[in-house]
């Protein structure tokens, strides 16, 4: 990448739409607007931060292209750090390829994946946490991701893993002028003093780390698994849940034979929903298969929902898959309410959700219950958390660099471990660019962002 030269991409998705935005950003984004685009009211100069209705100019022959909005960005007030023009015109791929192909021939080039991002971060407009929240903002699969990216994007996680950085300066500064002035007073420290420092930062660095799985869970899905015997209603309330008749619902048990798989949201968050075989008696060949698949997905659920048919009684089966799952977490429905309740047992009526998959009663509540299962006291307003394994892995090396300096048998060895604690805080942040790093990250993007 040639950061001295103007590049130039459609930013919004290919295809037939209302609108197209084109972005131009580099040292000749101003030179070459100018050249092919005539304001309505004509100006001296185009004042940053405010739109300009005018005609879009094919530079080689003067015909008009298209009518568009145009705002301009004067550097360093702008996405990348650059000069940036924005053109809006009509959402028609031909005239939004047009005007890319103008610029091309005037001297810009196509942006590569994610080229406007890796400026912004290169002209220290965001650190590399924010650069990736903006992918992560892009392909957020659910509101709760949604709402973690953005906090990532406006630094909150930034600030806290520059606390850390600080704090880890702070002893270092500590034990480097130990080693450089070993008799001087003023710079005396004890070992004692420092180690209690680095594990107060040792505890900053597990509270990150603490919320780490929960949030990737946020961003890559949680596994929510409906179970019960069969016929109980598993795919009425699978089908429910998902929107549609994804499963096949029949009064003869046995129509699952196998699971199924939706991704959907539930109260803001994404979930993998599972639809699952019944558990039937002295099941054989097929329904045997299917069922020791139930089982292996109930081990690995972060959430089963137990189904009970509320218009029978317990049976052997019920029973038999209440003590398989009540070690895993769980949420106890008793299903068909809508018809006469024979459900007797107290134990499951009284920690149980009453519902009607047939009818959608009670579903507000369940969506809730399920809600603050997968998430318990969890904010998006306060809780900043990880979602990028990524950045669980630098926090866990530098953790270890700290450990390593509690225990250095002399300072000379724990300045060394610091140093290299501070090295991974800074590949993390983007303070120390490694271009495989840079690389690894940017290609997830798409053109134009």
């Amino acid at each position: 990448m040639n950061p001295n030269d103007t590049i130039v991409a459609c930013t919004t998705p290919p295809g037939y739409s209302s609108v197209a935005v084109i972005r131009v950003s580099g040292e000749q984004a101003f030179s070459f607007f100018q050249r092919i685009f005539r304001p309505q009211k004509l100006t001296a100069a185009y004042e940053p931060q405010r739109a300009y209705y005018g005609t879009v100019i094919d530079a080689s022959n003067g015909d008009a292209v298209d009518t568009a909005l145009a705002v301009t960005f004067h550097k360093p007030h702008s996405y990348t750090g650059e000069d940036v023009v924005e053109i809006s015109c009509h959402g028609n791929p031909l005239i939004a390829d047009h005007i890319v192909r103008i610029f091309l021939s005037l001297g810009a080039r196509v942006a590569g994946n994610g080229e406007f991002t890796k400026r912004a971060l290169l002209n220290g407009k965001i650190d590399l946490v924010q650069a990736e929240a903006v992918l992560d903002t892009v392909n957020a699969p659910c509101d709760q991701a949604r709402k973690i990216a953005l906090l990532q994007y406006e630094g909150k996680l930034s600030d806290r893993i520059y606390d850390i950085r600080s704090k880890i300066v702070d002893v270092l500064f500590l034990v480097e002028a130990a080693i450089d002035f070993p008799d001087e007073e003023d710079v005396e420290c004890h070992r004692e003093s420092l180690i209690s420092s680095i594990t107060g930062i040792v505890s900053d660095i597990d509270c990150l780390l603490k919320g780490a799985s929960t949030g990737m869970k946020i961003k890559n899905g949680f596994r929510v698994l409906i179970t019960g015997r069969a016929n109980v209603g598993k795919s009425t309330l699978f089908n429910r849940i998902v929107g549609h008749d994804r499963a096949i619902v029949h009064e003869e048990p046995g129509t699952t034979r196998d699971y199924l798989e939706e991704d959907v949201q539930i109260g803001g968050l994404f979930v993998l929903l599972y639809d699952t075989a019944g558990i039937l008696s002295k099941a054989t060949g097929p329904d045997e298969i299917a069922q020791q698949r139930t089982r292996n997905l109930i081990h690995s659920g972060d959430l089963i929902l137990l189904l009970f048919d509320g218009s029978e009684s317990m049976n052997e089966e019920d029973v038999y898959l209440y003590n398989l799952v009540k070690a895993r977490p769980n949420l106890l429905l008793v299903n068909k309410i809508d018809l006469n309740v024979r459900l007797s047992n107290e134990l499951i009526l009284s920690d149980s959700i009453k519902i009607s998959a047939k009818t959608g009663k009670n579903f507000n509540a369940l969506e809730k219950r399920i809600r603050d299962s997968l998430l318990p006291g969890v904010t998006a307003k306060e809780d900043v958390l990880i979602t990028r394994h990524r950045h669980v892995d630098a926090l866990i090396r530098a953790r270890q660099f700290l450990i390593e300096a509690k225990n250095a048998p002399t300072m000379e060895t724990m300045a060394y471990e610091l140093h290299s604690a501070l090295d991974v805080v800074g590949e993390l942040t983007g303070k120390i660019l490694r271009k495989e790093i840079l690389d690894r990250i940017f290609e997830e993007f798409c053109i134009g962002k």
